[in-house]
């Protein structure tokens, strides 16, 4: 699906192909092969002439046919496009590219990379979201709607109550991405077994060079099997994708047409069903926690990885290959298409309106005639009164006639939000104090 010519906007991005499509991954791997033979060059392991003409590859596209042919002629993941380079360059450079690198000296590296790519783009995404949810919270501070408790109506909210609940979760999502970023963006440059032996005294200052010159942090040790970088970065990435899902699900629900009180906006031309005219299909909500439910799939399936033999096992960290391009994908689309949804969010106050006069004065009857008789004496009383609703079908006021004062009587129409206003205030106020001293830019 996320290939598909058909249905591929619904599964990944622009943005997410510019980062894994196969020449431009192709690409990236020769951005790290070149950044090797700098390092090595500047610590004089290979020729100055070599390094700069293996550099000159940059400006050659790849013959990407070529190295699959190759890759499945030798067997080998790499090895494939190691001769191609060595067929493009003299024979005085080619004994110098991949020079005493391995596998996944190349590939780590590039998927850290890929990681960065992937983490710049879902913070801005998810600032833009927090920023759009915290102007919203504002606006609805004081627009009254029914919280609902159980599938059922319950006490009046604030819309802008529920609304900063989903700011201050993309909240915590941000600050578990700013506090992840400096452990996740390791550089890989460990040799066969990760002693990087094949250097002798020149491998730390080597690696040093190598990581310095791919924009990455130097590893105290190589991680050639301990995955849970890539890992945590996966459950940070699903948790913040499944915050997204938990607003999608909610205006999912809230746009049901005998609810109507929340609704996504559809494009011009966009059709709800072919044979129910009248219908509104919420298909950006829908998308939303369909590719949240795969992210925490891949998420899950990420942390197998963790389980390595010994100093390499490419039965765990060749699954990476897979699986994590394919995360990517899923939480950048769903981070744009919630942009969208957020973009494009209706509300409908008179809906909310006619929904809360369902909603009966409970909570707020119950504080007050509690202040007379008592918590649990005034609680068996509401509920005698509103068992009498259902059974005989009678107004709140004529169930409670001879048992409510006047005053309580004259507060059902009262709509109590509680310290919502409040809370709604402080998220705004907390949040923006936090954006001011996080980066605009994750990378």
């Amino acid at each position: 699906m996320i290939d598909s010519r058909i249905f591929g906007h619904l599964w990944s991005t622009p943005e997410s192909h510019a980062i894994f499509d196969e020449p431009v991954r192709v690409d990236r791997w020769l951005d790290v092969i070149i950044a090797l033979a700098q390092a090595q060059a500047e610590l004089d392991l290979i020729p100055a002439e070599a390094a700069l003409e293996i550099a000159a590859l940059r400006d050659r596209k790849l013959p990407i046919d070529r190295i699959a042919e190759a890759t499945r002629r030798t067997g080998h993941s790499t090895l494939g496009m190691i001769e191609v380079l060595q067929d493009l360059l003299s024979p005085s450079a080619a004994p110098y590219v991949y020079y005493g690198a391995t596998v996944q000296d190349i590939t780590d590296t590039s998927q850290a990379l890929e990681l960065a790519a992937t983490g710049s783009l879902l913070w801005r995404d998810l600032r833009a979201i927090e920023d759009r949810l915290l102007d919203l919270a504002a606006t609805h501070r004081l627009t009254p709607m029914a919280g609902r408790t159980h599938g059922q109506l319950g006490s009046p909210i604030p819309l802008g109550f529920k609304i900063a609940s989903w700011a201050d979760q993309v909240g915590r999502d941000l600050s578990r991405f700013h506090d992840g970023r400096d452990r996740w963006l390791t550089g890989q440059f460990a040799g066969a077994v990760g002693t990087l032996g094949f250097f002798g005294a020149k491998g730390l200052p080597l690696r040093t060079a190598f990581c310095r010159n791919v924009g990455l942090a130097e590893p105290a040790i190589s991680w050639l099997s301990a995955r849970d970088r890539f890992v945590e970065f996966a459950n940070v990435s699903a948790m913040a994708v499944n915050t997204l899902a938990r607003i999608a699900n909610e205006v999912y629900g809230l746009q049901r047409r005998e609810i109507s009180e929340l609704g996504e906006r559809p494009a011009a031309r966009t059709v709800g069903s072919i044979t129910m005219p009248h219908k509104r299909n919420p298909e950006n909500s829908e998308q939303i926690v369909t590719l949240a439910q795969l992210a925490r799939a891949q998420s899950a399936l990420l942390a197998d990885a963790m389980i390595h033999e010994h100093e390499r096992d490419g039965r765990a960290w060749k699954l990476e290959w897979s699986v994590f391009p394919t995360l990517a994908h899923s939480v950048l689309a769903t981070s744009s298409l919630t942009r969208d949804l957020l973009d494009g969010l209706e509300v409908d106050t008179q809906a909310m309106a006619r929904n809360l006069a369902l909603v009966p004065a409970s909570e707020h009857l119950l504080r007050l005639m509690t202040a007379r008789l008592g918590k649990h004496v005034a609680q068996q009383t509401l509920q005698q009164a509103y068992r009498r609703i259902r059974d005989e079908r009678l107004s709140l006021a004529d169930a409670l006639e001879g048992v409510a004062t006047p005053a309580e009587l004259a507060a059902i129409a009262d709509i109590d939000l509680g310290s919502g206003p409040e809370m709604v205030d402080r998220v705004i106020s907390s949040s923006r104090q936090r954006r001011e001293a996080e980066p605009e830019h994750w990378r």
